[in-house]
């Protein structure tokens, strides 16, 4: 049987009715489900209790008082959730862990041309309020917390 042209014509939205379908499909399973490649992706489909998210960041302090937040290549890499990593991991070993990392940190700074004058290193947490922050708020919410101090020593 031969196709007419009302039947060459249905085929491309048949083909388009079917994709809509597959794509609207994950608004059919609960919201916890996943499946590749049509996700529902659970991990922004719940609620969060709040915006309230927690940051370790390692500081280089300067004579008068200047402080710079350090760049992911002083704790060994260039990848930002690597560095985030290490001090998470770091703070979590306790007082050593973190007195070691800043001790690692303090001895890249002592070398970096980027950081001539700089007299200590801190590892610190800070608690922000995340809707805020990119807000423009960058106000930490309360005191950050010291997990380590050292001097930077010159080479």
């Amino acid at each position: 049987m031969a196709e007419g042209p009302r039947a060459a014509a249905a085929w491309p939205w048949l083909f388009g009715l079917v994709l809509l379908a597959l794509q609207l499909s994950p608004l059919t399973r609960p919201a916890s489900d996943d499946s590749f490649p049509f996700s529902s992706f659970p991990m922004f489909a719940h609620e969060r209790k709040d915006a309230i998210t927690h940051i370790d960041r390692a500081i280089a302090f300067f004579d008068g008082g200047r402080a710079v937040m350090l760049p992911p290549r002083v704790l060994g890499t260039d990848e930002v959730l690597q560095a985030a990593a290490t001090l998470r991991q770091a703070i979590r070993r306790g007082r050593k862990g973190s007195a070691r990392l800043c001790e690692e940190i303090a001895a890249r700074v002592a070398v970096d041309p980027a950081f001539p004058g700089a007299t200590e290193v801190e590892v610190r947490s800070e608690r922000y309020d995340a809707i805020a922050y990119f807000a423009g708020d960058k106000v930490p919410l309360g005191k950050p917390v010291r997990r380590a101090r050292c001097k930077v020593t010159p080479p």
